[in-house]
């Protein structure tokens, strides 16, 4: 079954539980409130939940990664010609840093109406930009964009794979790898978004569907072409993680 499908058989059914529990108890749309705390796989986060019906309740909130930084090293290319006159190092040092904030919709169906056993369908949302490389030092490169400037035939610049990394007209180089801002999210877990007494407790598992990451270059999409054999075996790695596993725990509160 396509991911299409199975969001459409999710929803007709979701549909259906929340029509036939309405006729059952209308006063339970929207009549209680908790708040909670999430740890996970998707980072840190907090969020709000409200039932819609007795087998269905709605969360949303934020959940953020924190950011994780560490050094490399990229090598100058070979040149042919003179330098003198500039001051361009033969090492460039970069910072990288990985992390990630969305918001998030979530909807918990709840099968049995006396059990915590709940599948979740919503999504999340926000930022791209899973890591992000760039040079230490603002303008750290401006000699070396001038001469390229000045140079267009014979331009020089930092090695990534088979890939010419050249600075921006500001004199810096920046490179990320991204994933679609929208990630539709289907998940199995136990315990209630809106706890029966003040304190709950909630596990899930599932998968945040990500797209196939891309690697930009100062803005520039790169393929496995672009970075020659090494370099493209990477591309075509990432591409094929196109799912982010999430764990998460919840820890919440009912405020009435």
């Amino acid at each position: 079954m396509r991911i299409k499908h199975l969001f459409l058989f999710l929803a007709t059914a979701l549909a259906t539980v929340n029509a036939n529990a309405q006729e059952e108890n209308d006063k339970n749309l929207f009549n209680h409130l908790s708040v909670g705390v999430t740890a996970g796989t998707p980072g840190f986060g907090a969020d709000a939940a409200m039932p819609v019906c007795d087998y269905v309740q709605i969360r949303a909130g934020f959940a953020m990664m924190p950011k994780f930084k560490f050094d490399a090293e990229l090598d100058i290319s070979e040149y042919t010609g003179s330098l003198s006159g500039y001051d361009i190092p033969s090492e460039l040092d970069v910072e990288a840093k990985i992390g990630f904030a969305n918001g998030k919709v979530l909807f918990d169906v709840y099968p049995f109406k006396s059990s915590g056993f709940h599948i979740t369908a919503g999504a999340y949302f926000g930022g791209g930009s899973v890591i992000k490389a760039y040079n230490k030092e603002e303008g750290a490169l401006a000699d070396l964009a001038e001469y390229n400037r000045e140079h267009p035939n014979s331009m020089i610049g930092y090695e990534l794979g088979d890939y010419l990394l050249t600075p921006d007209a500001d004199g810096n180089i920046s490179a990320e790898i991204k994933t679609k801002g929208f990630k539709p999210y289907l998940g199995l877990g136990f315990g209630r978004a809106v706890p029966k007494s003040r304190i709950g407790f909630m596990f899930e598992a599932g998968v945040m569907f990500w797209g196939a990451p891309k690697l930009y270059c100062n803005g520039d999409e790169l393929t496995s072409e672009d970075l020659g054999s090494d370099g493209g075996d990477v591309i075509k790695v990432l591409s094929q993680i196109k799912v982010y596993p999430v764990l998460n725990f919840r820890l919440c509160g009912r405020i009435f």
